[in-house]
């Protein structure tokens, strides 16, 4: 269960630079347990349209490692994800790319 909210919390990242300062991660807000930053320090690891995504950054990791990953997984189906452009297969995997988690499921 780890490794999925550290999933949706990158899909968090990614919906909330698409927002910008939007609803999701605004004022310094956090979305299960990110920031604004956090998110923007993973997206290009999970945006859908990158053919060859780098791996995650260590401040994607340093925020995922921080992350009430939980409650990223009720995400995991969400709409936003596609019109976010967030590869959620990407997105779940990152936790395992910085050595969190041995695999990830929801």
């Amino acid at each position: 269960m780890e490794g999925y909210a550290k999933l949706m919390i990158v899909t968090m990242v990614v919906a909330g630079l698409a927002l910008g300062s939007g609803p999701m991660v605004a004022n310094g807000q956090k979305v299960c347990g990110m920031n604004k930053e956090g998110f923007k320090a993973c997206q290009p690891s999970v945006t859908a349209g990158n053919a060859s995504p780098p791996p995650p950054s260590a401040a994607c990791c340093m925020a995922l490692n921080e992350a009430d990953l939980t409650c990223l997984c009720f995400f995991k189906n969400s709409k936003w994800m596609n019109d976010y452009g967030i590869d959620f297969n990407r997105a779940k995997d990152l936790p395992v790319q910085c050595n969190l988690a041995k695999s990830f499921n929801c």
